[in-house]
């Protein structure tokens, strides 16, 4: 991951601003992308909170109302693995879930964004099943990757070298088919997630098959998990290859638009990767903005923040946790004044966060070496939590180009769940809480929890964030200062990075200049470290909110 200085940055900044779009949406447009709503999204899985989908709809009708405005659920599929990302189909709904009316239930409310794995299904899908019995002869056959087909036999070294890998071994798996003939076929992460290959005729109806299916059950937005692993051409790094990947993504999206649905690519690379998918009019995720957020607080200055937020898209989905972790590649070649090494050392052994990890062949040894992927560890749990330091974050997100998403573990202020790792084995899990409606209620009264359902209604309500963004240069480095205008609304935060504080400058007030100044007074209990007792709760902090006309 090679560092790179600011003179650079800002060259890229003056190469890549300019074709994104002045403003994020036109509700005259007949893109179903700018017919989302500029608002709050909450994502979580089918049973994050209380168990199911009608739980779920019930407890955020009735407590975060005009807070949350979308709804991302991940994985409701029937899978055999990995949280949901294993799925056998996407006509069906896990039962233990709830149904598809649940589904159109949900959507009726909220702007639905749905899962779909581009790259693999699960070895229990019946396409699997049936390509096991029938070999050859399956009409599902040309659904997998034949390893040694796509290879002549069996890579090189060299053609080895460039695959980076979710797994310490070649991303390959050999199953023996029903005759007890053994197969050998291309899988990018575990055993229950089989590669699938949608450039050819039958991978390519599974995968349009399954876009309609979300498609007409209310799905907004599809989010196209794994989508740069799709493709695998011998003598590349097999990841987001092009042009193979924009005919794969016009196909997608031709099928999508049939029920007025957009797509989301999911990819966790380097952020010039997700400049290109922008350029090209896609939405993306800004996975740089969480650990760049770390990295400003820590070293105390926001210059490469104050960076990213010019360059980045505009049409994004702006996140600071998620059900994976916080991506390590996605802030490479962005934080110039100190080597994305020395803060990924400041995150794993400071604050606690273990690694996933990639991995690439070495060839001197014949095994393959791990590199830090993403960290597992709530948000909250990273800024030690402290509630002025979380909100911070929060307000940075909240005013940063894209539609901002929280994380339902984000949304309760959750700290590290340990025991559920202990239980599952799983890092990841530390992230997963399951929250019994009960406990999603008593954690909706935590003071930091009250003070981020404000801001986010703030954020979904004022007209300021539908129109056009300044990021002001010049400031002390320790600052930053961001504005949105649109017309006569405005809406600014001041922040400062080195005394943690930040103050909102609105337009709505109530005095002669229709100016705001909203700030948060941190009360008596300022924990900076705060613990958990293993079940994710925290420990309250007592804040005031003051709001000051100026006339």
């Amino acid at each position: 991951m090679g560092d790179t200085d600011a003179t650079e940055l800002r060259h890229v900044q003056e190469a890549d601003e300019n074709p994104f779009p002045k403003r994020n949406f036109n509700k005259e447009s007949k893109d179903p992308l700018e017919q989302l709503k500029n608002q709050v999204q909450l994502s979580c899985y089918g049973d994050s909170i209380g168990g199911d989908l009608k739980t779920l709809k019930s407890f955020l009708d009735t407590n975060v109302k005009g807070a949350i405005s979308g709804l991302h659920l991940l994985p409701i599929y029937p899978s055999s693995g990995d949280g949901g990302f294993a799925p056998l189909t996407y006509q069906e709904v896990d039962p233990r879930f709830g149904t598809w009316e649940d589904v159109k239930a949900l959507g009726a409310e909220y702007d639905l964004q749905m899962e779909c794995m581009v790259n693999h299904i699960s070895p229990a899908s019946k396409e699997f099943q049936d390509y096991l019995a029938k070999g050859d002869d399956s009409e599902y056959r040309d659904l997998f990757i034949d390893w040694n087909k796509l290879w002549g036999g069996e890579p090189t070294d060299e053609q080895l070298q460039l695959i980076r890998t979710r797994k310490p071994e070649a991303p390959v798996i050999e199953v023996e088919m029903k005759d007890g003939s053994k197969k050998k076929l291309w899988c990018t992460f575990g055993p229950q997630q089989i590669d699938i290959n949608p450039f050819t005729k039958p991978g390519m109806k599974f995968m349009l098959d399954s876009l309609r299916s979300l498609g007409t059950r209310g799905a907004k937005l599809i989010r196209l998990d794994a989508f740069g692993y799709a493709t695998k051409t011998p003598g590349t790094r097999c990841f987001f290859q092009e042009p193979e990947v924009w005919h794969l993504l016009k196909d997608l999206e031709i099928a999508a638009r049939e029920h007025n649905t957009g797509l989301l690519c999911e990819v966790h690379e380097e952020y010039e990767t997700n400049i290109k998918l922008a350029k090209q009019g896609y939405f993306v995720y800004d996975f740089a903005l969480p650990l760049l957020l770390l990295h400003a607080f820590t070293f105390h200055s926001a210059e490469n923040l104050a960076n990213w937020l010019r360059i980045c898209p505009r049409r994004q989905i702006t996140v600071l946790d998620t059900h994976d972790g916080m991506g390590i590649d996605d802030i490479s070649g962005l934080a110039p004044v100190v080597s994305v090494d020395e803060l990924s050392d400041v995150v794993e052994h400071r604050l606690g966060c273990s690694p996933n990890f990639k991995y690439f062949y070495n060839p001197e040894t014949k095994s393959y070496q791990g590199r830090p992927h993403q960290y597992n560890c709530t948000y909250f749990s990273a800024l030690g939590g402290n509630a002025r330091h979380y909100l911070l974050a929060r307000a940075i997100q909240f005013f940063t180009p894209g539609i901002p998403m929280v994380y339902y573990v984000g949304l309760f202020a959750g700290l590290n769940d340990y025991d559920a790792v202990l239980e599952s084995g799983s890092g990841r899990d530390i992230n997963r809480h399951k929250y019994t409606e009960e406990e999603a209620k008593e954690a909706l009264q935590q003071p930091v929890v009250k003070t981020l359902l404000d801001l986010c209604k703030f954020r979904n309500t004022h007209q300021a964030f539908m129109g056009q963004v300044t990021v002001v240069e010049g400031l002390e480095a320790h600052q930053l200062e961001v504005t949105w205008t649109n017309g006569d609304h405005s809406a600014t935060l001041r922040a400062d990075v080195k005394g943690m504080a930040f103050e909102i400058l609105a337009t709505g007030g109530k005095g002669a200049a229709g100016m705001r100044n909203i700030q948060y007074q941190i009360g008596s209990e300022d924990c900076s470290e705060a613990q958990s007792n293993g079940n994710g709760k925290s420990a309250g902090v007592q804040w005031t909110q003051q709001e000051v006309c100026h006339v």
